[in-house]
């Protein structure tokens, strides 16, 4: 049986109060790396469109696709890292050098694990839920060396599949205590930062407490189901875009042509509309707004 709820927090405080400064600083250096790297080429990029250096469409193409290409890589590096630093005693230094060496494999197990919960949820949004309680601890256990890539996301099920029912109500606390400061008024934003780490040392301990109670668990393979999800996400991603495409480039064209007349606020709607965007309208404001609001839509609808 996995440890009572109380051991496993009071555990889970224990290495958060151990590993606070180096876990703090693990993601203070890896989200300001990652923000450089995504904001390096702003600069060059506008300069060379402010010189003519060539089309802007081209040179901003370019930076923004450095960008974001910088982002993921970085972005992945600083999670390992916090994953690092959350489940080990090393420190800050060699959470960050093994985190940059693990990328690439930590990459392919978190996409995976996206995959298939990502596909899950394109499904009915339950085998999503099911899905991320079960894969949840495969980037702990590809970071720790026990397995790598479809192998970390088997260990992770199958672990996790005989106590399903504990896990995810332990899960379901760490996302509950890691809102907590969102209500506390006027500081919470600022104690939110110092305590949602806890979260993922938290969850580093859980992995640790279903490693200990099945070292070398019977798995089950995944492949074909990670597959088929990756599949079904794809699709259902492609086909929202392309109809939400379609859609837009319709309605754009329908208000270009003219065919799409829209009625006009008159003076006093307006008035209500600007009242309410300023913040100090009347119930009576919003009833009017409202009324328009239903008015607009039902005359989009109708337009050809």
């Amino acid at each position: 049986m996995l440890p009572s709820v109380e051991t496993w927090l009071s555990e889970s405080w224990s290495d958060y109060r151990r590993r606070f400064w180096p876990l703090m600083s693990v993601l203070a250096i890896g989200g300001l790396v990652t923000a450089f790297f995504v904001l390096l080429p702003l600069a060059p990029a506008g300069l060379a469109a402010y010189l003519g250096l060539g089309s802007p469409w081209l040179i901003w193409g370019a930076a923004s696709a450095f960008a974001l290409l910088a982002g993921l890589w970085f972005s992945t590096w600083a999670q390992a890292a916090a994953m690092l630093a959350a489940s080990t005693d090393g420190g800050a230094d060699r959470a960050l050098r093994e985190g940059w060496r693990l990328t690439p494999a930590f990459a392919w197990v978190l996409s995976l694990v996206l995959l298939a919960v990502c596909g899950g949820f394109a499904v009915v949004v339950l085998p999503g839920m099911i899905l991320t309680v079960l894969l949840f601890f495969a980037p702990f256990y590809q970071l720790h060396g026990e397995a790598s890539g479809l192998a970390a996301v088997e260990l992770s099920f199958a672990r996790a599949r005989p106590y399903f029912g504990a896990v995810a109500g332990r899960l379901a606390l760490i996302a509950l205590l890691v809102w907590v400061p969102s209500f506390i008024p006027y500081v919470g934003w600022l104690l939110s930062p110092l305590w949602a780490p806890f979260g993922l040392v938290a969850g580093a301990r859980l992995a640790g407490d279903l490693r200990a109670l099945a070292p070398d668990p019977v798995r089950t393979s995944l492949g074909p189901a990670i597959a088929a999800l990756s599949l079904v996400f794809v699709v259902t991603s492609f086909s929202i875009s392309y109809f939400a495409a379609r859609g837009a480039a319709a309605m754009y064209a329908s208000y270009a042509s003219g065919e799409m007349r829209l009625p006009a606020p008159d003076g006093t709607t307006s008035q209500s509309l600007i009242a309410l965007l300023q913040g100090h309208g009347t119930d009576e404001d919003v009833q009017r707004s409202l009324t328009y609001v239903i008015a607009l839509s039902s005359a989009a609808g109708k337009s050809p």
